[in-house]
């Protein structure tokens, strides 16, 4: 496939499968028998053979080595967004089960309140006023419990994730990404035809996607410093790291994840051409 033949211009596969193209079609030519020029043939066959091979591994491994990194940071963020949940959910029913307490509390000191005694008929004014309280108080907690959506917030980190570089922000080693995978990032996906689908890379039409997707909210401006700085876990921001926050960093990196892990699929198709299963 172009997308295919892309890959292997990126990662220096090309010329050695030109070669070994050129040496299986003088194997072939010189037909089954054994002599010296067929065995030296042979031999340059097999070296082709190993060297895509190994191109081919070396890129297989580049691209574990993103997805583990990046694996890593989702098992981080998926536990620390578990607990920032708990601790939303605990605090958002105590607050709820204080609302019905006082409410129901209030309103039975109101409908007391309207009960005629002996020497008092009725009380009006008290009973109206606990009426109000008895309304206002439930209404308090439940604004309450709607700002903890979000649950805590917590300054975010200062330690460049995977999605830092994405952004142009500095990374150090343990985030950098091998230069087969992002070149392939950064260069447009080709159609059946060969031709560059826009101008656009790999990387943009990612970005341009976490934008639209509106289940990333916290993340809408591809140019906002603040966003950007919170989500690659580059700047440390007050209150920048919360519910939303982990839950954004999660599914853009599982969408990265999913982008690099195409490679594979070219990957197979380039070792099936080494294998003479597929001609290139």
């Amino acid at each position: 496939s172009p997308n295919s033949k892309q890959l292997s211009d990126i990662i220096k596969l090309t010329p050695v499968l030109d070669q070994l193209s050129r040496t299986k079609a003088n194997l072939d030519r010189l037909g089954e028998g054994i002599t010296l020029e067929r065995i030296s043939a042979r031999q340059d066959y097999m070296a082709a053979q190993i060297s895509a091979g190994q191109i081919i591994q070396k890129t297989l491994l580049e691209i574990e080595f993103v997805e583990a990194e990046i694996d890593a940071e989702q098992n981080l963020y998926a536990e620390l967004l578990s607990t920032f949940t708990d601790d939303r959910d605990r605090l958002v029913a105590k607050t709820n089960a204080a609302a019905f307490y006082t409410n129901g509390a209030l309103w039975a000191v109101c409908e007391g309140l309207t009960i005629p005694t002996y020497r008092n008929s009725q009380y009006a004014i008290p009973s109206g006023i606990t009426g109000i309280v008895a309304g206002v108080v439930p209404s308090v907690f439940s604004l309450w419990a709607m700002r903890q959506y979000n649950g805590k917030k917590r300054p975010s980190e200062s330690q460049p994730n995977m999605l830092a570089k994405v952004f142009d922000y500095p990374t150090v080693k343990e985030v950098e990404y091998p230069n087969s995978v992002w070149e392939f990032l950064n260069t447009a996906p080709h159609d059946q035809n060969g031709n560059p689908i826009g101008r656009e890379s790999r990387r943009d039409l990612l970005i341009d996607r976490w934008i639209k997707d509106r289940n990333i909210p916290a993340f809408t401006d591809r140019n906002s410093r603040n966003q950007l700085d919170v989500l690659t876990a580059s700047v440390s921001q007050k209150g920048g790291l919360n519910i939303e926050t982990l839950s954004a960093r999660l599914a853009m990196l599982e969408q990265l994840q999913g982008e690099v892990g195409k490679i594979k699929r070219m990957l197979l198709e380039l070792a099936m051409v080494a294998s003479n299963e597929k001609d290139f």
